[in-house]
């Protein structure tokens, strides 16, 4: 009987220990290297009250019972199926079989299953950032749009500015011209004509002063859009890239639920 014990046990990919028993004792036993119940041959079967093997005899039917590492550092999977002869139960043979890989799979995909779950979660919490620098992004764009509008709009006032500084130059250099030709009596005339000049060309540097100055300001402000249009477009990528790699997290997350779910 030990043979046939060892050429069973020699079928199974894992660990295995095998019991033979009758209706009234145990006719064999062949432990496994990790798996040893240490079921002595001739023990009475009623020893083995509330195993598999004792319920296969009772019922006829096949057994199953998964065991977890507490007895042997191993899970393992017992089955008892009952031998049959002319319909009546005479005996039972059973198989205490190791899933210790089983077991490890099923914990490393309930560990990279949580571990998804964490990853998805931060992913989706970059993306969320994301979306709200782009739209900061925005909201400064908007702004720095509308900056350049009013330097524009600036321009323009200097431009009329200037326009009235050069006819003020205009008048004040004719009204000089005049005072010259009145001699004495155009003196304080030709005074006023003096400061008006003064007062035109201090207006006209000014207004290139300032005008070169907002220039300075435009030209920051469009290479700040121009960065901040980059920083967009990067943004929006990385969007996309978190939203592509939480779908693949979900993937993922999907097969090790299933592998954890195997039984």
């Amino acid at each position: 009987m030990q043979n046939v014990l060892s050429m069973i046990q020699k079928t199974y990919p894992e660990d295995a220990a095998l019991v033979l028993a009758d209706t009234d004792k145990v006719l064999a036993y062949l432990p496994g290297e990790k798996i040893d119940l240490k079921v002595p041959v001739g023990a009475p079967i009623e020893k083995f009250r509330g195993t598999v093997s004792y319920a296969a005899l009772e019922t006829g039917k096949v057994q199953r019972e998964e065991r977890g590492p507490e007895a042997f550092g191993i899970s393992y999977l017992s089955t008892a199926v009952p031998v049959m002869r002319e319909g009546e139960v005479v005996g039972v043979i059973a198989a205490m079989v190791s899933n210790h890989k089983a077991a490890r799979l099923q914990d490393g995909a309930q560990e990279l299953s949580s571990l998804v779950e964490e990853m998805t979660a931060t992913s989706e919490e970059v993306t969320r950032s994301s979306m709200g620098i782009t739209q900061r992004l925005d909201e400064l764009v908007s702004s720095s749009n509308s900056m350049v509008h009013d330097i524009e709009s600036s321009f323009e006032i200097l431009s009329s500015v200037k326009r009235i500084a050069d006819q003020s130059h205009m008048l004040g250099l004719n009204a000089a011209i005049e005072a010259a030709r009145a001699g004495e009596q155009g003196r304080g005339f030709g005074v006023v004509a003096t400061e008006i000049r003064k007062l035109a060309n201090d207006s006209h540097a000014l207004v290139k002063s300032i005008h070169s100055q907002l220039a300075g300001m435009k030209q920051s402000i469009l290479q700040m859009d121009q960065s901040i249009q980059q920083i967009m477009s990067f943004s929006q990528h990385q969007g996309q890239a978190m939203q592509e790699l939480s779908r693949a997290f979900e993937h993922v997350a999907g097969t090790a639920n299933d592998l954890s779910n195997l039984d």
